[in-house]
């Protein structure tokens, strides 16, 4: 019986793909075939064996490339008779976790990578903005973060606006957005583990305002009006939508141009492995103001922290303090075994989300956070229950 993932035509534009090879098989294989065919083609060959749920399988990779394109990675698994497991999504699941040829693609583009500073921003809900500056030296990257615009109500469900910048090294802005992306959510999920506070991801929306005005006899009524949401980033001189496809500069907005614009994907209904995807708008403005942008220009507000980290619940309303030891929290979280750490980034991805949810769902809520927990058992190989009384 065998299961097999097939990945087909692999455009390697400036890669070594010899290199690129031997980049990935070294890391799995200690015995590598390989084999030169009559059309120039190179056929390379390995068996190997590695843990699959908890238990050792025997696995094949075969590539089949030239020295510009790899046309077929192909990663099968072996069962014997008496293995009746079916393993399609784990030898999905294994290929881009330990094998993916674009990632190692990647890793060997970052060797001509240059410095690149781009903002990251966040909501979140609460009547106390988080306030200071406060920065930090990950393994890949630098970042800061602080509020942006700050304002105090006494209504808990006021938005505040957190601005996180990120320092690290990438090919080009566009590539350099998507990752300072991916660090950000995952850093905002393990913030808000520690704090209790949950990070929402900014969507414009249109909504619905009421609001106190006066008529032409200049008698006051109440108008209802409907605007489209949004803020702006007086330090970068932005407008914000969304991080992804909604940033503009002040004169392009000014001007009605460019408010949205970016990369989008179409997939077509019935045919789910073909997509559509395209360019629009011109982000030529916004690169250029990152392109500017350094970590030593943000702001560097008083910090505000407390001794230790909190144990009461966090309610909204409530002044929100940084503990001392943030950043002992992260290194440790970067020391972690990889896959343990797996397991706390999802924990810590549900815990936000279930804070997110809970304002409106609280039975949701109940079920994402035993789900974190249950993330964090299965490293153990226990039960939900058998991992909460321990």
């Amino acid at each position: 019986m065998t299961e097999n993932v097939i990945i087909k035509d692999i455009n390697c534009k400036g890669i070594n793909v010899v290199d690129l090879v031997k980049h990935i098989l070294n890391k799995k294989c200690n015995n590598i075939y390989t084999q030169k065919m009559e059309n120039k083609h190179i056929i390379v060959s390995a068996d190997f064996f590695d843990d699959m749920r908890n238990r050792p399988v025997n696995m094949s990779l075969l590539l089949d490339y030239d020295e510009s394109t790899i046309y077929e990675v192909k990663l099968e698994i072996h069962q014997d008779e008496n293995d009746l497991i079916d393993y399609s999504m784990d030898l999905k699941l294994y290929y881009y976790e330990n094998l993916d040829i674009y990632k190692a693609i990647q890793e060997i583009r970052a060797e001509n990578d240059t410095p690149k500073t781009v903002r990251i921003y966040k909501l979140m809900y609460n009547s106390y903005p988080i306030k200071g500056t406060y920065s930090f030296n990950l393994k890949n990257c630098k970042l800061i973060f602080h509020t942006l615009n700050i304002k105090e109500r006494t209504e808990p469900l006021t938005e505040q606006i957190v601005a996180f910048d990120v320092k690290l090294k990438s090919n080009n802005m566009q590539e350099a957005r998507a990752k300072a992306y991916n660090i950000v959510s995952d850093f905002v999920s393990y913030l808000s583990l520690l704090l209790d506070v949950c990070f929402y991801d900014p969507q414009s929306i249109y909504r619905n305002f009421v609001r106190l005005s006066y008529d032409s006899h200049y008698q006051r009524i109440i108008a209802q009006e409907r605007y489209r949401t949004a803020f702006i980033d007086n330090e970068l001189e932005l407008v914000v939508k969304d991080n992804l496809n909604g940033l503009a500069t002040y004169k392009d907005v000014i001007k009605g141009e460019n408010f949205d614009n970016g990369v989008i994907s179409i997939a077509n209904p019935d045919k789910s492995d073909v997509k559509f995807i395209e360019k629009y708008g011109n982000t030529k403005h916004i690169e250029e103001v990152f392109e500017k942008h350094r970590l030593e220009k943000v702001p560097k507000n008083q910090t505000v922290y407390c001794d230790e980290i909190k144990e009461e619940i966090f309610v909204l309303g409530q002044e929100i303090f940084i503990p001392k030891c943030i950043r002992d929290y992260f290194r440790g979280i970067e020391e972690l075994d990889d896959k343990i750490r797996k397991s706390f980034r999802n924990c810590s991805r549900l815990y936000n989300k279930s804070t997110i949810i809970g304002m409106n769902e609280s039975s949701l809520q109940i079920a994402l956070l035993v789900a974190s927990v249950e993330s964090l058992a299965k490293t153990e190989g226990t039960s939900f229950s058998q991992f909460v009384q321990k």
